[in-house]
């Protein structure tokens, strides 16, 4: 049996059931506000006045496994005082006030006034929305309301929160559809929480600032000033972005100062992303010195940082790369082998950015369209044929660039567009643009 932790600011559990009681409406309208006077000239149009209606919601226990959560169950939501339910539809709105059940997770009460402004009185098939504004949310900073009433999360987008429940405290947008006379709501976590820990075994040390960078899809979507702190002996830095559900997440990255792109989508790449917390725990490892000596064409880059002719690379050393292009102590290196198939431009950018091992002197990257030709003009009479450029690969222990595929380059053809490499046959290539939203294959280049 999981125990139950009391927040400070209590949210309302997801698929909650109200029930609303004591409902008194007010049928009659004034006498005053209608004439029966008319005019040759001019009538009188008079419109419908506002009736106040007592409305009492109560909200009921939930299912727990499929919201948003804060205690270390991740599974546990209370009530708090403060806590206020909005109640939107057409031309009628109120705000709710907690009545009891404070501190409970099976149940509350609200009680307060909607203001209908419509003709008569509310038809028993009238469209209602309630949202929960937790005690902890300030209206006009963490949510606002608009002249009808209806309410939203306004996320951050240059600051994290330090931890998940502050992040859910604050952030949190749970709905739920009915209707007048129905009574009853279901009510959804409409946020999402990404939530960091990244571990240092690069030598950064505990109190050490950095500026925490996430982008997806090619879209930078917050960023945060965050200090290391050191848990269990470890280098650690800790935040949570709060985000909106029902977004594609691509390619996702997470840069920490000036240190090579962690990418975390993994299994999430490609989907939508729905109300819940998301743990991303990553560790981010020493880099390796880039140490070359009189670097030349062909030879092997190992995973020590070093380079080696074919055959010479010593036992305990992995060949990571290839050289394949010089410009005086200057080139570029391509692996022995694709890095991944078939994904698109956003996810292909991450991954080859995030490729190891990392070496300080060096970056990996996906090949810009002259990369490319500048290794094929290296192993070739010109950029057109890559049998050259195979054969020096396969040679060397790895494998070659694939017939009648296409790789995504570096070099964009706008936003939403990329240059892609096309193979034919072991000879003719050609360069074309594409979607950066179809997909490719992937070889990654060490430039140094």
């Amino acid at each position: 049996m999981k125990k139950n932790v009391i927040l400070k600011g209590a949210l309302l559990v997801m698929a909650a059931f109200l029930v609303m009681a004591a409902c008194n409406k007010v049928d009659v309208l004034s006498d005053d506000n209608t004439s029966d006077e008319t005019s040759d000239v001019t009538s009188e149009v008079t419109s419908e006045p506002e009736i106040t209606i007592p409305y009492t919601v109560t909200v009921g226990s939930c299912e727990p496994d499929t919201r948003a959560t804060v205690d270390a169950d991740f599974q546990t939501l209370r009530f708090a005082a403060g806590d206020k339910l909005y109640i939107t539809g057409t031309n009628i709105k109120g705000v709710l006030d907690i009545t009891s059940g404070v501190g409970e997770t099976s149940g509350a009460t609200f009680s307060g006034n909607l203001i209908f402004s419509g003709e008569g009185t509310p038809s028993d098939g009238l469209a209602l929305t309630a949202t929960l504004v937790s005690a902890q949310q300030t209206v006009g900073s963490e949510v606002s309301v608009d002249s009808a009433g209806a309410v939203t999360v306004n996320y951050p987008t240059t600051a994290y929160c330090s931890d998940v429940y502050e992040a859910i405290q604050k952030y949190s947008l749970l709905t739920g559809n009915s209707t007048y006379a129905e009574k009853s709501f279901s009510l959804d976590q409409k946020s999402s929480f990404f939530n960091f820990e990244i571990t240092f075994e690069d030598g950064t040390t505990s109190g050490t600032e950095l500026t925490a960078v996430v982008n997806n899809y090619g879209e930078i979507i917050g960023n945060a000033n965050v200090k290391t702190t050191t848990v269990d002996e470890n280098v650690v830095a800790k935040f949570v972005l709060p985000w909106t559900s029902d977004r594609l997440l691509n390619g996702a990255s997470v840069k920490m100062g000036d240190k090579v792109a962690i990418p975390f989508g993994s299994t999430w790449d490609s989907k939508f992303v729905n109300g819940k917390v998301y743990n991303v725990k990553k560790t981010k490892t020493a880099s390796i010195p880039l140490s070359l000596t009189n670097p030349a064409v062909g030879q092997l880059i190992g995973s020590d940082g070093q380079n080696y002719a074919v055959g010479s690379v010593p036992a305990g050393v992995t060949a990571v790369a290839m050289i394949a292009y010089m410009s005086g102590s200057n080139g570029l290196a391509i692996t022995l082998a694709d890095e991944s198939d078939d994904i698109n431009w956003h996810i292909a950018t991450s991954t080859a950015a995030a490729h190891s091992p990392e070496f300080s002197g060096g970056t990996w990257k996906l090949p810009s369209q002259d990369d490319w030709k500048n290794m094929f003009k290296t192993y070739g009479e010109n950029d057109s044929n890559y049998g050259g450029l195979n054969t020096a690969i396969t040679g060397a222990g790895g494998t070659g660039l694939l017939d009648y595929k296409g790789y995504w380059t570096s070099t964009e053809k706008s936003y939403a567009k990329s240059y892609c490499l096309n193979t034919v046959d072991n000879r003719n290539i050609s360069f074309v643009v594409d979607w950066k939203s179809n997909r490719r294959y992937v070889r990654v280049c060490l430039e140094f």
